[in-house]
């Protein structure tokens, strides 16, 4: 509105001084048309000089004329050229945009705002509405955005609907909005982004993200039954390690049994030879019958204890370290006697241990069994087996040594494995070390490790 009453005001006094040109030089033609008196000379002089001035006020017109014409080309090539940038940035933007008037119609949208939608720019503009491009599921929502901007009220300047392309096509969209001014008139103006891939990302990373829990859910209930199989396999093979070792008590039994019978026998012998030669006196009779009584209590004793030995226990419970050995020692050592086995106990240990007291027996009589069939299979001239009790720091120490010649290497590594045996099939089970190991490392959370000492093998269990 300034430039408009400043060209205005140009105007008027251009043509104030056109008025004042072509009045002075009307008055310079009637002064020239009139004739000069020979003696009036000043007169003459007035009218040259009137002339001359109203040439010169014509061709400072002229120049302020030219001026003022340059000045507007100039002001119309840089209102041109700054169109033209305009044109050329919005017209060219890959971003969608739009003008909207109070009634809803489309009054400029870009290139990139028409092929989103698959229009031509001469269909859209001045034309169509914007509720022709919007979702109708989402046009309630964005008819009320629309509303609340052109009155002035708080209405989101981002927010995402849906979108209906020309072949009816759903486009997901984030819309750009404000409002403003456009020849005294509110409009709404803004741009669009087509985020379809992003969604069509974000439901594929939701569908993902579902498969990967429903398969660590079972992924979970597979780790639970492949826990839980092996735990059976685990209770299987103790319950046939323990078979074994029943098998190995039954026949230490029969060991501790053979000589208490023998003696039984023999007092029943001499009492029948004392009788037939008349010199089985009363007090001679109580004699051999408390002796015999004695070897029955013996026997008696004997099943109590195998039948304690493997007993489970219900929870674990502390224990006597160096009573559990010369417990299964004592039940071990009548299988050594028949072979002139020698087993020692060396050392002691004070500290108790926590766990299954008949386990560990268990666990101990399987490394024991193994270092015995071992002096058998090698024939050792002296055999012997040593048990070395000790405390280190604080932890309880019980190394099973033995001179049978030791573990080879290549072996060494698989002596703990289950079904491992360097024995021909049906003579050994080959779960007696795999129990020992799994006893000590996972239900007594100690450690057992097996190396090769100075004469044979080397087996130490630290608790």
């Amino acid at each position: 509105m300034g430039g408009s009453s400043g060209r205005a005001g140009l105007f008027h006094r251009q043509v104030a001084a056109v008025s004042c040109a072509a009045g002075l030089l009307r008055s310079a033609g009637a002064l020239a048309a009139e004739p000069v008196p020979p003696v009036a000379s000043d007169g003459y002089c007035q009218g040259i000089i009137s002339l001359s001035l109203a040439v010169m006020l014509l061709l400072l017109f002229c120049l302020l004329l030219l001026q003022d014409r340059s000045r507007r080309r100039l002001a119309e090539r840089a209102l041109h050229d700054s169109e033209e940038r305009y044109r050329l940035l919005v017209e060219n933007s890959l971003v969608p945009c739009y003008l909207i008037d109070q009634q809803g119609v489309v009054r400029y949208a870009n290139r990139s705002m028409c092929s989103l939608f698959g229009y031509q720019q001469d269909d859209v503009v001045g034309h169509m509405n914007f509720r022709d491009f919007v979702d109708p599921e989402h046009l309630t929502r964005v008819e009320e955005h629309f509303r609340a901007r052109l009155e002035g009220r708080e209405a989101p300047a981002r927010y995402e609907a849906d979108g209906r392309h020309r072949n009816g096509d759903t486009i997901h969209l984030e819309v750009l909005a404000t409002g403003g001014l456009c020849g005294g008139v509110r409009v709404a103006v803004g741009s669009v982004l087509d985020i379809s891939l992003r969604k069509r990302f974000e439901r594929l990373m939701l569908e993902e993200q579902k498969q990967r829990e429903e398969m660590n859910r079972t992924l979970e209930e597979r780790i639970c039954e492949e826990v839980e199989r092996s735990r059976e396999k685990d209770r299987l093979m103790l319950q046939q390690a323990r078979f074994a070792a029943m098998g190995e008590m039954i026949g230490n039994i029969a060991h501790q049994w053979r000589q208490p019978l023998n003696k039984l026998g023999l007092a029943l012998q001499r009492m029948q030879m004392e009788q037939e030669k008349g010199i089985l006196t009363d007090q001679l009779m109580e004699e051999r019958v408390a002796n015999g009584m004695d070897q029955l209590l013996g026997l008696s004793r004997t099943i109590d204890d195998f039948r304690n030995f493997f007993r489970p226990d219900s929870d674990p419970a502390p224990f006597s370290l160096a009573g559990a050995v010369q417990k299964t020692v004592g039940f071990f050592e009548a299988s050594c006697n028949e072979h002139n086995i020698k087993i020692a106990i060396e050392g002691n240990s004070s500290l108790v241990c926590n766990g299954h007291v008949t386990e560990f027996r268990q666990a101990l009589l399987n490394i024991l069994n193994n270092a015995r069939d071992a002096l058998l299979d090698n024939r050792i001239a002296e055999p012997a087996i040593t048990i070395i009790l000790r405390d280190e720091e604080r932890r309880s120490v019980l190394t099973v040594r033995d001179n049978a010649g030791g573990i080879k290497p290549e072996i060494i590594d698989k002596i703990f494995d289950p079904y491992f045996t360097t024995k021909g099939k049906g003579t050994r089970t080959g779960i007696g070390l795999y129990m020992a190991k799994t006893i000590i490392d996972q239900q007594m959370q100690g450690r057992i490790y097996a190396s090769n000492a100075a004469e044979g093998a080397e087996f130490r269990i630290v608790l």
